[in-house]
């Protein structure tokens, strides 16, 4: 079997996640009221990040958890009703060559997988009908009564975090991953690249095209 590993942020979306997920929610005519309780939530954290009291990762992990929590006693069909509307609006920017590029992926037997540290609501009401055989992402906890578990611990898809599900997902499988491809546009990503015989570098960071670059990677910009 042949796999094919799409990152989201930066990759399929060329922007900046949740900075969208953030105007959505101060701009939204229903949801809008939870932005101040994100902001309560989150400032403690990104004001330590800014004095380099905190690190970035932890920076980020708090702020998805902080938006997330923002929906404190909506329930799941709130919640999703929400992520819909923002990949409604989302969807216009996705990269169509990359999806033509799932499509014939599809075609030529790949098993296709999304995995990112985006919400998985919004990753599957964004591509829904694309033809993904796996979209792995952020989790969306609820409790019994189908309202948001906020005691939950909150988990970011980041970094080796992937490679680990990567692994696990496909652990009594044959992979051969000498024939498999990767997109990614961050160095963060830099173990996915690696773990395929085929990694693409889509409109990369600095460090990753000078990574790109020595190894002579496919690179993909102005897409």
């Amino acid at each position: 079997m042949k796999v094919a590993l799409f990152d989201f942020d930066g990759t399929l979306y060329p922007h900046e996640t949740f900075e969208t997920l953030r105007l959505h929610l101060r701009s939204h005519p229903k949801y809008k009221k939870n932005y101040k309780r994100f902001v309560r939530y989150f400032a403690p954290t990104y004001f330590g990040y800014k004095l380099k009291l905190v690190p970035k990762i932890k920076m980020q992990q708090r702020a998805l958890e902080s938006y997330i929590l923002s929906f404190k006693g909506y329930s799941k069909t709130d919640i999703e009703e929400f992520f819909t509307d923002v990949a409604r609006s989302m969807s216009e920017e996705l990269r169509r060559p990359l999806l033509d590029k799932i499509k014939q992926l599809k075609q030529d037997n790949y098993y296709v997988v999304l995995i990112s540290g985006a919400f998985i609501p919004l990753l599957e009401a964004l591509f829904k009908g694309i033809g993904f055989d796996l979209i792995v992402g952020s989790s969306v906890n609820y409790n019994t009564k189908g309202k948001l578990d906020y005691k939950a611990r909150f988990e970011r898809v980041f970094a080796e975090r992937k490679i680990d599900i990567i692994k696990d997902h496909f652990k009594n499988k044959e992979i051969d991953w000498k024939n498999s491809r990767a997109y990614s546009d961050s160095i963060s990503d830099l173990k996915m690249l690696e773990l395929v015989g085929k990694p693409v570098a889509v409109s990369p960071d600095s460090d990753l095209l000078s990574v790109a670059q020595k190894n002579n990677w496919k690179i993909l910009n102005n897409i």
